[in-house]
């Protein structure tokens, strides 16, 4: 049932004829028997073929299906309105009687189903009120609730907000999984105002609270810095009967520590197991992460002790956490004791935390210390991140450390990672400077073994290395294969190979490369043309030089203030 069909529309004739010569008639009686035949059937069995009935079938048809077929087989009535064609389409009301009969016969995923499909096939309609009318009895009492989370769903917490509380005042609140749900949508978006209103209706209409309730409006109170109106409210709810569990505890010491009442924080970690809530995991890292951020790190070291002493076992927050305070600090030799001991302990997601002391290292220029606390930590197995590796590599190289950086590459890919092109040109540029040609050389050509194709960067690297080594007939090599590879040279390389002929005193040379660039890439390089008229007027005749300049403007360069001076002090020269 896929393409558009059109209706053969009812006329007074047709209703005229008895009902089992009425087309229009007889097609609910085929279709809401099909439906209860398929009622039996297997769900994933395909159901009986419908389409030469299409045609006959329009609003009241439908209507009449759902009303012969919606109470008593709603499920395969459901599943036969969505396989409609357009224009045909079950209206609100359809799927608002079907969604009351799967609730009753306790089908609560498919209620939720065909009200998903309720308000994504008509947005605009209020769904609220067809659902209060959908039976004479009254909506099944989990509809509205089933409602509000749909709308939720469908990012609509306005039009979710406005069904839970005219629901509640028409005597058919949602329940409290429903309420909650709202309750914590209206928490994360900031909107506290609203989210106290919901919280009165939900006790006006007499849906009972439950702890998830509690703890969603104490953490709303603390992400609305109020913690202190927390304190309150929990105290409140305690003379009230209600009992606060870790978790309530744990959202009121992270309200304080956020507001760096670290004070408050540790008073309520220290009366909780006298209120019959022994501190978590969770409760001790978060007092942890509370001392670490107004650096006192030795009271988090004793929080920590304190936590396995109780018997808890840290885990990777836990390790992270003061991990991550001792590398703030600069101690990095306690940062790497605890690594280890985490290591030790079987934790498997220590990535975070050992980029975490990676990055430490690198801050404080630890590079060799950090080299020689991987070695043994990738022999227990740990895998170096990705973003470790490619930032001790960078540091590596900017301490002008090109071979520990290489060694570095290695094992990064013995890792599993792949290196990147920005890696390798990191490495590439940093024996360049220095002055390690042949080692750069060799890093381009391992590039290419691993298709890891070099771009401009990393040959206009290679070539001007060359060129400041005195060695430009080589760095010419290197762009001739540039060149073959597809990609074009520019300004730099071009001023690079002339600088580096003329400095070699081969002026025919870097005559030879300024035209060819001139020429071949319509390259006028202005500090190449420059350099090549200093030198020619340093070390050649003033005939020569004007010649040269000549030559220089038949190829469209335009004499500056630069090229006027080295003329000038040419022609004093060889008059002195």
């Amino acid at each position: 049932m896929s393409k558009a069909v059109s209706r053969i529309p009812s006329s007074t004739l047709t209703s005229l004829l008895p009902r089992a010569l009425n087309p229009h008639v007889a097609v609910v009686d085929l279709v809401a028997t099909h439906l209860a035949a398929d009622a039996d059937a297997d769900a994933a069995k395909p159901t009986v073929d419908l389409t030469r009935l299409l045609p006959y079938l329009g609003h009241d048809e439908l209507t009449a299906v759902v009303l012969r077929a919606g109470h008593s087989h709603p499920l395969p009535t459901l599943r036969f309105l969505l396989s409609l064609p357009p224009p045909l389409r079950p209206s609100p009301s359809h799927l608002a009687l079907l969604a009351h009969s799967l609730a009753s016969c306790s089908l609560f995923s498919h209620a939720l189903d065909a009200l998903s499909h309720l308000v994504r096939l008509h947005p605009g309609h209020d769904a609220l009120p067809t659902l209060l009318l959908a039976s004479p009895t009254g909506p099944h009492a989990s509809l509205t609730g089933l409602l509000v989370k749909v709308l939720l769903g469908h990012a609509r917490l306005r039009d979710a907000l406005r069904a839970a509380l005219r629901a509640a005042a028409a005597g058919a609140p949602p329940d409290a999984a429903a309420f909650n749900a709202l309750l914590a949508a209206l928490s994360r978006a900031g909107r506290f105002d609203e989210l106290w209103a919901a919280r009165a209706a939900m006790s006006r209409a007499g849906v009972r609270p439950d702890a998830r309730t509690f703890n969603i409006l104490v953490a709303a109170l603390c992400r609305a810095e109020d913690a202190e109106r927390a304190q309150g409210f929990l105290d409140e709810l305690e003379e009230q009967g209600f009992e606060p569990d870790v978790v309530t505890y744990n959202t009121l010491l992270a309200g304080y520590c956020r507001r760096g009442r670290l004070k408050d924080a540790l008073h309520l970690f220290d009366v909780m197991p006298y209120r019959g809530v022994p501190p978590d995991l969770v409760s001790h890292t978060i007092l942890m992460d509370g001392l670490c951020k107004v650096w006192r790190l030795a009271d988090a070291r004793r929080m920590f002790d304190r936590m396995v002493q109780s018997g808890l076992s840290p885990d990777a927050v836990a390790y992270s956490v003061l991990i991550t305070g001792y590398c703030n600090e600069g101690r990095l030799r306690e940062a790497r004791s605890l690594l280890f001991e985490m290591v030790g302990s079987g934790l498997s997601s220590v990535g975070f935390t050992l980029r975490v002391v990676i990055d430490g290292h690198v801050k404080f220029g630890k590079l060799l210390t950090c080299l020689n606390m991987v070695a043994p930590l990738r022999k227990y197995g740990v895998v170096v991140p990705l973003e470790s590796y490619s930032s001790l590599i960078g540091a590596l190289c900017e301490d002008m450390r090109p071979n520990a950086a290489r060694s570095l590459l290695q094992w990064m890919i013995e890792d599993g990672h792949s290196p990147s092109l920005h890696m390798y040109n990191m490495i590439v540029d940093c024996f360049c400077r220095c002055d390690s040609a042949k080692e750069a050389l060799d890093m381009k050509l391992e590039m290419s073994s691993r298709d890891v194709k070099p771009n401009v960067d990393t040959y206009r690297t290679l070539i001007t290395c060359f060129c400041r080594l005195g060695r430009s007939l080589e760095g010419q090599s290197v762009m001739v294969e540039m060149i073959e590879s597809g990609l074009q040279p520019n300004e730099s390389i071009c001023a690079a190979l002339v600088c580096g002929f003329c400095k070699e005193g081969n002026l025919n040379r870097a005559e030879l490369m300024v035209k060819y660039f001139a020429l071949d890439f319509q390259i006028r390089c202005n500090d190449s043309y420059s350099a090549l008229m200093r030198t020619c007027c340093e070390t050649r005749s003033t005939a020569e030089s004007l010649a040269l300049q000549d030559r220089m403007l038949e190829l469209g360069f335009i004499p500056n203030s630069e090229t006027c001076r080295s003329i000038i002090s040419g022609l004093s020269r060889n008059l002195g």
